[in-house]
């Protein structure tokens, strides 16, 4: 369960007297000289490989994507190709030996003729490299191994590995896998994380997930109890801390395993695990007092620092492992002091896994000294530095060795694994990584006994908190995205059962209440603009934080009225609190120009958003100095009501922001129908949409509107990544993102793989459906009754179609829908096509990525889109050629983030001049802005080459995450048509010169050579080679506006600017391109981790 620590305790008295860090020191040369004396030549060579690695960051970086990419593909072809790629991306260097060297560019030569043979060879170098690491749980090769580890006197403890556990019956075969490792006699200890064992750990459902974990644990303790052999819970996401224990404490509670020794891991790095250490000793203590057998704690240093890190980025928290290495080698040794202590042994054993020596020094002499040796064991990994191993265990008498296993079939699963040890093994400032080098009193021997006396005496002054708990750090000024809940914390549980929902009935509009709104609204135009945008920042500012104060209030409000599970609705209360602060920040007027509100803006949000959406809306439109009238969806009333009064409460005068709930189709068409209304911003259908331009042609309307999107997934992807990635961005709320993942557009070779089905399979029939009362549902009923689209895409196949998970329907609720997964989707089908907004998901097969990516940009629409692939050169391809507006690769397709990710589609997916929510240009949607005085053209030509060079011709990552890049950029639209009523010289000329700058095709129609009507018939044709039409002076003639709108055309009506960075927006296109930057924590292009230190 989620767990608040108590401040931490009282630092206690050292154990021994102050001779013991010099004892230790003493003690470690000796390990290593012994170590040193009994090396051999195979193990010197290794050594001096691994040398090679540490000073050579290109040789790791190349070691680590071979170890990485080469299992992927299944082809040969390639796969050598792919290598190839990295061969090129990366030099070969000295890192590698002269042979090896030779190898790889010989090796890489004939991968081009003979691609199996060559391929063949270096994958089985690769596998030979790791077979001491990690251990094949093939026979008899297991069954040797153990037998050969027993006789040198060496137990070892065994961790299965395998596939990734996306779904039940993945976890199940794990466990199955533990039980049947427990019932081997050549068995005695085995460790497992509880990911493994229940894959849906759910943080805002603790006590659901504490259940399912506990039943499993179960199973393994009573396998293990007749012959008292050992399992160990694993630790290594933070998240899972507070539940590990539980589940361990609350078992092992239990009358039928009080006389079972059991353990867990504790890591040092966290903060927390001091205090939780303290805590389990004295419930153990109680625990044996009342004649229950001790438990085993296993501290380590952590592994898992550069995911934490990446994880908190993401987030926007404190990241929860210390700031240092060194905080953590302190705190490594105040726990191992405190573990050491006479009274705490005996109810608490201890395990000291570490490759350190001093480390290992420290925990001989303290058991020494305290006469506990009996308590403590020392642990070390397989395959790692063996002569030290050897050592170690001559002078401690026994050493448990921590081994994992994998069954051949699953060796590329295990890789998550060997690219942490070999990380470890190669990371600046470790021990490990300097072992090569390590002479008892070379330079590296001093700066490591330093390093050691140093964290030894910091100890007792370490930090013990929980990082999380603490506000987030400062990031200086400017904006700076609202943390999302950290469901690890109690506090935020607590908040959000005590909030109270909003049960207040909003008052409806007839038609007459509409006209009185829209008198009111333009009433209070002048006073509104005339409070400056210094005044509407602070406003808007003052919004953002009263959003964040009632944030579980609107979080409870939303799973109520709108159906959300509780981390759909945190995210959404976030992203209103981020719009407030980002438009308060980057609205201010452009420099340069007069800037002139539109007058009334009306925001007809969605109810699948129904409290982020609108608020975007709302406050860009008010910064931008219109008044403006919130319509919310009639599903979602009270959310639309509720946000009304949060920005009333903020600040927002109410004769500047008004509220209409339209009581029938005519009082909420009149909203739309009447001229007061200067511009409407609408989320929806895209028919809605049209709707409005047949009611009133000339309405200045910004739409987002649908979505059909797909996900790529090349046979050279992280095809588990890629599953779990696929599943989420399907069926997170239900499919009713309009960014959800449709489809999935799968590489023959990943199609036809029966893994991969079964995965994908599994993880969604996994997924706990139910209504959003309960804390543990993720899948949860559908707002609307399924129309004709939806209620086809879930019950009926077409042509060579068939279900690879059958969705059904509740029995209790007609809303609730299973996820569904729809195989044979062909190239142009219904399905393909069609946007059904729901919780199906439909599979294409590719042959290659060209075929792939057509097959993503033949839809209609292009709002988000995205790729699989570890392959630069794949990815390259894809972006230069994909037709969308937001695109994600190597992750998920939904989620995005104001500023991160600038929200807005391409094609039918955008109506209106484009510019996306959540980015730089989004104010100025609302404004008219013309030009100081009338300048010279030429003036205008240095001006837009100025702003195409310095902002529109490159990318723009704000917001700078190391783990993820974020790129806003712009790409030349596909064409404008300037239509002018009148001969406008200097307007044409300007667009002209937009258009060469930008490489924007320009058609020019003059009203006094072509008639309204004939320019209008001619427009269909126009459209297939052009995005927009631009007015200069006002709209059109309806006949215009009505053929350029059915036609698919995006109206602009704006005058032309010589301020480059005003105009050049008209003439683009905006993008988000969203990638992750890590594997595993190691960036991409560096061999650094994220978060590591030296």
């Amino acid at each position: 369960m989620p767990s608040d620590l108590a401040d931490p305790p009282t630092p206690v008295a050292p154990a021994c007297n102050e001779t013991v860090a010099e004892e230790a020191v003493s003690l470690a040369e000796s390990l290593l000289a012994e170590s040193l004396r009994i090396t051999t030549p195979a193990e010197t060579a290794q050594m001096k490989r691994v040398g090679q690695l540490v000073q050579s960051p290109q040789a790791k970086s190349l070691s680590m994507l071979m170890t990485d990419r080469l299992f992927r593909s299944s082809t040969a072809e390639r796969t050598a190709r792919g290598w190839r790629s990295i061969l090129m991306q990366v030099s070969i260097g000295k890192g590698f030996g002269f042979w090896d060297r030779l190898q790889l560019r010989v090796g890489a030569a004939a991968s081009k003729y003979l691609p199996a043979t060559v391929m063949t060879l270096v994958r089985k170098r690769l596998r030979n490299e790791a077979r001491d690491v990690i251990l094949s749980a093939e026979e008899p090769h297991l069954t040797d191994h153990l037998a050969s580890r027993h006789r040198d006197g060496v137990e070892l403890n065994l961790n299965q590995l395998g596939e990734a556990v996306l779904g039940e019956e993945e976890a199940a075969k794990r466990l199955e896998a533990l039980l049947s490792l427990l019932n081997r006699p050549d068995v005695d200890y085995v460790s497992v994380k509880i990911s493994a064992i229940f894959s849906q750990i759910n943080l805002v459902a603790p006590e659901t997930t504490l259940q399912a974990i506990k039943e499993r644990l179960r199973l393994l303790y009573r396998a293990a109890l007749p012959e008292k052999k050992f399992v160990n819970l694993d630790m290594e996401e933070y998240r899972d801390l507070a539940l590990t224990v539980a589940a361990f404490r609350e078992v092992l509670d239990e009358p039928e395993f009080k006389q079972l020794s059991a353990g867990l891991v504790l890591q040092a790095y966290l903060p927390d695990s001091i205090t939780v250490q303290q805590e389990l000793t004295a419930w153990a203590q109680k625990r044996v007092a009342t004649g229950g057998e001790r438990i085993k704690v296993r501290i380590v240093k952590g592994a898992n620092l550069a995911m934490e890190t990446v994880e908190a980025e993401l987030h926007d928290w404190n990241p929860a492992p210390h700031r240092n290495k060194h905080d953590t080698d302190a705190g490594f040794r105040r726990m191992l002091e405190f573990a050491c202590q006479p009274e705490n042994t005996k109810a608490v054993r201890i395990g000291v896994a570490s490759h350190n020596l001093f480390d290992i020094a420290l925990a001989l002499v303290l058991r020494s000294k305290n006469a506990v040796e009996e308590a403590v064991e020392i642990e070390m990994l397989e395959g790692m530095a063996a002569p030290q191993s050897r050592a170690v265990r001559e002078k401690a008498g026994d050493l448990l060795v921590y081994a994992p296993i994998v069954n051949d079939a699953d060796f590329g699963s295990a890789l998550a694994y060997l690219i942490r040890r070999l990380d470890e093994n190669t990371s600046p400032g470790n021990f490990l990584a300097s072992l090569f080098s390590l002479k008892p009193g070379s330079k590296e021997w001093e700066e490591q006994k330093e390093r050691f006396l140093s964290a030894w005496q910091h100890r007792h002054h370490v930090e013990a908190s929980p990082r999380r708990l603490a506000l987030p750090e400062s990031k200086g000024k400017g904006f700076h995205n609202e943390p999302d809940s950290d469901w690890t914390q109690v506090r935020h549980h607590k908040a959000l059962t005590n909030a109270e929902v909003s049960s207040v009935t909003p008052p409806e509009a007839d038609a007459v209440t509409v006209d009185k709104t829209l008198a009111a609204a333009k009433a209070s135009q002048d006073d509104w603009k005339a409070a400056g945008v210094a005044k509407r920042a602070e406003i808007l500012r003052a919004c953002g934080d009263q959003i964040a104060a009632t944030r579980f209030e609107s979080i409870a409000l939303l799973r109520e009225e709108g159906k959300k599970a509780i981390s759909e609705a945190d995210t959404e209360v976030s992203e209103a609190i981020d719009f407030c602060r980002y438009y308060a920040e980057t609205g201010m007027d452009p420099q340069g120009v007069h800037a002139e509100p539109l007058g009334t803006v009306v925001v007809t949000p969605p109810w699948n958003f129904p409290f982020a959406i609108p608020c975007g809306g709302v406050v860009g439109a008010l910064m931008a100095g219109n008044t403006v009238i919130l319509k919310p969806a009639s599903k979602s009333a009270r959310i639309g009501w509720w946000l009304a009064q949060q920005l009333w409460e903020g600040g927002v005068p109410k004769e500047v922001l008004h509220f209409a709930l339209p009581s029938d189709r005519n009082a909420g068409r009149a909203l739309i129908d009447d001229n007061r209304a200067d511009a409407v911003i609408l989320t929806g259908a895209y028919e809605t949409a049209r709707m409005f331009q047949r009611w009133r042609p000339s309405l200045k309307l910004f739409a987002e509107t649908s979505g059909k999107n797909a996900l790529v997934i090349s046979a050279l992807a992280d095809t588990e990544l890629a599953a779990k990635d696929l599943i989420k961005s399907a069926f997170g709320h239900s499919g009713q993102k309009c960014s959800a993942a449709s489809l999935g557009i799968l590489e023959a070779e990943v199609y036809d793989d029966p893994i991969f089905r079964r995965q994908l399979r599994d993880a969604a029939a996994s997924l706990r459906v139910g209504p959003s009362s309960d804390p543990a549902s993720i899948v949860t009923p559908v707002i609307l009754e399924p129309d004709e689209k939806l209620r086809r895409a879930l019950t009926q196949l077409d042509e060579d179609e068939q279900w690879l998970l059958e969705p059904e329907v509740s029995e209790e609720d007609p809303l609730l829908w299973s996820p569904g997964i729809k195989l044979g989707v062909k190239r142009g089908s219904w399905f393909h096509m069609n946007e059904c907004f729901g919780p199906v998901l439909g599979l294409m097969r590719a042959v290659d990525l060209d075929e792939a990516v057509a097959m993503q940009n033949e839809v209609d629409y292009g709002l988000t889109a995205g790729i699989h692939s570890l392959d630069e050169m794949e990815i390259t391809q894809w972006k230069s050629k994909v037709q969308a507006g937001n695109l994600y690769i190597n992750r998920g397709i939904t989620g995005a983030i104001v500023q991160r990710q600038p929200f807005g589609g391409w094609k039918k997916s955008s109506i209106g001049p484009g510019a996306k929510a959540g980015g730089p240009n989004y104010v100025n949607l609302f404004r008219t802005c013309t030009d100081l005085e009338p300048a010279p053209v030429e003036q205008a030509r240095e001006d837009y080459q100025r702003a195409w060079d310095a902002h529109f011709n490159i990318g723009h990552d704000p917001t700078a995450l190391r783990c993820e890049s974020n790129i806003f950029r712009y790409r030349p639209s596909h064409g404008v048509i300037l239509r002018l009523v009148e001969r406008d010289e200097r307007s044409e000329n300007l667009a002209r010169l937009a258009g060469e700058t930008t490489g924007t095709p320009l058609t020019i129609s003059h009203a006094s050579e072509e008639s309204d009507e004939d320019f209008a018939a001619r427009l269909p044709r126009l459209a297939e080679s052009n995005e927009f039409i631009r007015t200069v002076n006002g709209p059109p003639a309806d006949v215009v506006l009505e053929a350029s709108h059915e036609a698919g055309l995006n109206w602009i009506d704006a005058p032309m600017s010589v301020s480059g960075r005003l105009e050049l927006t008209r003439w683009t296109r905006e993008q988000s391109v969203t990638e992750t930057m890590h594997r595993y924590g190691n960036k991409l292009g560096g061999s650094r981790a994220i978060g590591e230190t030296t």
